[in-house]
């Protein structure tokens, strides 16, 4: 009896002892869990990546807050001027020095209107940091830039922006920048993401104010945005920013991820310190001799022997040009370079390789426009002209619905609406009306499109969204040839004639002919969103094919078997037409990723 009473109560002891271990297991886990939580957060191992500040509808009221915008007081002299050193503290090891010296002075340049000088530009962030309106770039974010080239946009952006989830709604969007931007004091740079943090668009604080309360960001923001990567250079940048008169640029990861803004100011400060750079290094002129006068030199001389004994050791400055007597040179500050070679309005070269292809075919073309004539004798000019009517119909209805307009709400221009009218009237009519003089109104339409591009009136957008659809017809017609090239049978079963195998022939090289010329206008018009993509090269080989396949040209045009002794005429162009095709089909999906 007693032997079974002591065991019940040993069981009864390691039951409890089991309960009381347990027990203590789990308070410790948690304990160890929580504290290592607090050490992480402590040392930043938590905090949102690369500090970017993006509202989502779930947690629209929750925002990650930098270190040093803790506490912020109302900003002082002093303690901008501390925030500012810190926050490029370690950006530029070798001139550390000089940054701290300019961020003390940043505050004085900003006062005096207009003084820039070289100091100046090394602070730039430390004095974006005194104008209180951003949050204080943090030294994780210093940490991240300095991975990136200094000279490129990875080097020069700064992280201080806001990103706000496309799921909220207008409403959602004002309660949360009244809540945690309530002291901006400039216009915000306000950038519409998706859930992987892709930039979608930009929305203005006066969008914002008079959208509908209930209405989702994605659905009034503005979608035409044009983004960099962080490996490009500045160089590059300023082009672009001058090219479209940006003013913020933003800069996207290989993962096309939102990461950083590149302002105007900080590429103009760049460039400017280069020029001051160069015009430090430039030789100075000699001084010019004060004893004597070249008039009282001479003083029976001609006027010619007079300008033969000037003094020879006064060498004109670099920056001087040949001045006319009684004029005094005019300045140049070392950008008048820049100034003279002002790149052209973009789309100014897309549209004109547009109409060229067309307006060589009705004017200059001899015996003009041959698809309508009584007697068909060239056929083959008839064929190669249908191809390039086609190539330009499809580019104007690209240029009217998609290039010039911001989205699918903006309404038409006149011009190009009325030009892609008048290119669709049917290439074989005689008259009433005849189609030579409509596609000649349509070219007339374009140039006026053109005009108004130059001075600034009409859009031209260049994102990757506007350039896909226009490719994407360039490859359905480039397949629709390719496949008239190959076939060895009609649609109704018959063999391929002589005569037809002729007619597809030059078809399809009027369609490399026009479509070669409008993509190099491409390449120099979108030239900033195709490098940004990484897809200059293969926009190359495009235009490359097309030229290939626009120089075939036999004597005859022969349509032997392909085990034959005589060509295939058609196959021979087959090759670059497909080559074309495969590159355009290699640049959207590049553009579109």
């Amino acid at each position: 009896m007693e032997n079974s009473t002591s065991s019940k109560n040993n069981d009864d002891q390691q039951t409890e002892f089991k309960r009381f271990a347990t027990k203590r297991i789990i308070v410790c886990t948690l304990l160890a869990v929580v504290g290592i939580w607090l050490f992480g957060a402590v040392l930043g191992f938590f905090e949102r990546p690369s500090q970017v500040q993006v509202a989502h509808k779930s947690d629209s009221p929750v925002q990650v807050v930098p270190p040093a915008k803790k506490a912020k007081p109302k900003i002082s002299h002093e303690p901008s001027v501390k925030q500012g050193s810190e926050a490029i503290e370690g950006h530029e090891a070798a001139e550390s020095s000089e940054t701290t010296e300019g961020s003390k002075a940043a505050e004085g340049l900003e006062a005096a209107e207009g003084h820039e000088t070289a100091e100046s530009l090394e602070t730039t962030e430390g004095s974006e940091a005194t104008e209180g309106h951003e949050a204080t770039e943090g030294p994780k974010a210093t940490e991240k830039k300095r991975h990136y080239d200094k000279e490129t946009a990875g080097g020069i952006m700064t992280l201080n922006f806001i990103a706000l989830d496309k799921a909220l709604t207008a409403q959602e969007a004002v309660e949360y920048l009244r809540e945690k931007h309530h002291d901006i004091k400039k216009p915000a740079h306000l950038f519409v993401v998706d859930e992987h943090g892709k930039p979608l668009g930009t929305i203005s604080m006066q969008q914002l104010m008079f959208a509908a309360p209930d209405s989702a960001l994605e659905d009034v923001m503005a979608v035409d945005v044009m983004c960099v990567k962080t490996g490009l250079s500045h160089e590059k940048i300023k082009n672009l920013m001058d090219r479209h008169h940006l003013q913020t640029v933003p800069v996207i990861d290989t993962a096309d991820k939102l990461v950083g803004i590149v302002k105007a100011d900080q590429v103009i400060h760049l460039a400017q310190k280069e020029a001051a750079k160069t015009v430090t290094h430039a030789p100075q002129p000699a001084p010019k001799p004060a004893h004597t006068e070249p008039a009282k030199t001479v003083t029976h001389a001609p006027a010619h022997i007079a300008e033969v004994k000037k003094p020879e050791h006064a060498l004109p400055s670099p920056h001087e040009k040949t001045a006319v007597p009684g004029h005094a040179p005019a300045p140049t500050h070392g950008l008048a370079e820049v100034a003279e070679t002002k790149p052209r309005p973009k789309g100014v070269a897309f549209v004109e390789a547009t109409i060229k292809p067309l307006s060589y075919e009705l004017n200059e073309r001899f015996y003009g426009w041959r698809v309508n004539d009584i007697l068909n004798f060239t056929d083959n000019v008839n064929n190669f002209q249908l191809g390039v009517l086609e190539v330009t119909r499809r580019t104007a209805v690209s240029l009217t619905e998609r290039i010039s307009r911001t989205g699918t709400t903006a309404s038409f221009d006149r011009n190009l609406e009325n030009a892609m009218n008048w290119f669709m009237i049917k290439s074989d009519r005689y008259w009433f009306p005849s189609p030579e003089s409509k596609y000649k109104a349509g070219l007339d339409e374009l140039k006026k499109y053109k005009e108004k591009l130059e001075k600034g009136e009409a859009n031209f957008h260049t994102r990757p969204d506007n350039l896909i659809p226009l490719l994407m017809a360039y490859e359905d017609l480039l397949g629709s040839c390719e496949e008239n090239l190959v076939k060895v049978k009609e649609d109704d079963g018959s063999p391929v004639s002589f005569f037809k195998a002729d007619d597809y022939f030059y078809y399809a090289q009027g369609i490399a002919s026009a479509m070669g010329t409008i993509l190099h206008a491409v390449l120099e018009d979108f030239l900033i969103t195709v490098e940004s993509r990484r897809g200059a090269e293969v926009l190359h080989h495009a235009i490359e094919s097309c030229h290939h396949a626009s120089e075939i040209d036999p004597f005859l045009i022969t349509n032997s078997s392909l085990s034959g002794i005589l060509a295939n005429h058609r196959a021979n162009l087959a090759a670059p037409m497909s080559h074309a095709r495969f590159y355009i089909n290699v640049l959207i999906k590049t553009l579109s990723t």
